[in-house]
């Protein structure tokens, strides 16, 4: 498990593409050069191009609680379960 680092969970939604977004704040966190890790939970696909921008990609546990949801926030109490960091910023 990693000490530090950052853990991003992205659903997308019919009308907002919140793992663009999420890919967008890791490459600001890079420009930084914030050497922390960046994790991704999501389901939903991550362009190829983009996927070295994270040091895991880590699918949502549990099943999907908000798959049918326009607001996502049924699986924010799953990332205490998916994250491979011991202090982190959500």
């Amino acid at each position: 498990m990693k000490d530090k680092g950052f853990l991003v969970l992205a659903q997308n939604t019919k009308t907002t593409d919140y793992v663009m977004q999420a890919c967008l704040l890791a490459m600001s966190l890079h420009a930084t050069k914030n050497s922390a890790p960046i994790s991704l939970v999501t389901n939903d696909e991550v362009p190829l191009s983009y996927q070295s921008l994270f040091d895991e990609i880590i699918p949502i546990p549990f099943n999907d609680d908000a798959k049918d949801k326009d607001w996502k926030i049924e699986n924010r109490w799953k990332l205490y379960h998916a994250t491979p960091i011991k202090k982190l910023l959500f």
